[in-house]
């Protein structure tokens, strides 16, 4: 009797053994999986209150290369950098950096950065997405010499350069149509920055 209860706890040992390798066998793949899962990478949401905050958030702009002379090419990519980020106080510092004539209205106030605070906070307005997004998009000549953005913005533009404000959300369709029709030019947000580098507006109007 006793070799029959040793034989028997022996195979449970056995069974118990197996069960254990099989468990292990059986976990092995499933610790794979979850660590591939862990790295695949994802782009977050953004926050609730960061989209109620800045017009920018959850856009993915990029920035493209152009044949800028080098002072207008660093001023653009800061004030892109700004933009994106809704830092409102870098991009008043970028505007004023080289003297007081920076245009951001014509309705008066003192202050871009609270300007541009306001019409985010209020939702009235999409300054910070529009100035991103310009800058993404060709540039043209103003009658200064500038650079400047969108193409939109020149004396004769062409049916692409006003596609291109459609294309890109700058402006709708209806007004790009009330814009030709009216024969005014393009009265949306443009922007030109100097061969020197100086930032001398971010406007929108007449």
């Amino acid at each position: 009797m006793k070799v029959a209860v040793s034989a028997a706890l022996v195979l449970a040992l056995s069974l118990v053994g197996c069960g254990s390798e099989n468990t292990d066998e059986a976990a092995a793949p499933q610790q794979v999986t979850s660590t591939e899962t862990v790295t695949v990478t994802e782009t977050a949401p953004a926050s609730p209150e960061l989209e109620a905050r800045c017009s920018t958030a959850g856009q993915r702009l990029t920035l493209p290369e152009q044949g800028l002379p080098l002072a207008v090419a660093e001023v653009r990519e800061r004030v892109f950098g700004a933009a994106v980020a809704c830092d409102y106080d870098a991009l008043e510092q970028i505007a004023l950096e080289k003297g007081e004539g920076f245009t951001f209205s014509y309705g008066g106030g003192t202050s871009a950065s609270a300007h541009w605070r306001m019409l985010e906070e209020n939702a009235t307005e999409e300054p910070m997405r529009i100035l991103a997004t310009i800058l993404t998009l060709p540039f043209t000549r103003n009658e200064s010499g500038s650079y400047a953005w969108p193409t939109a913005y020149q004396e004769s533009p062409s049916e692409a350069d006003w596609q291109a404000l459609v294309d890109a959300g700058i402006s709708t369709q209806q007004e790009v149509d009330s814009m030709q029709a009216g024969g005014s030019g393009y009265l949306g947000y443009r922007t030109a920055i100097t061969a020197d580098g100086d930032w001398q507006f971010f406007v929108a109007g007449d």
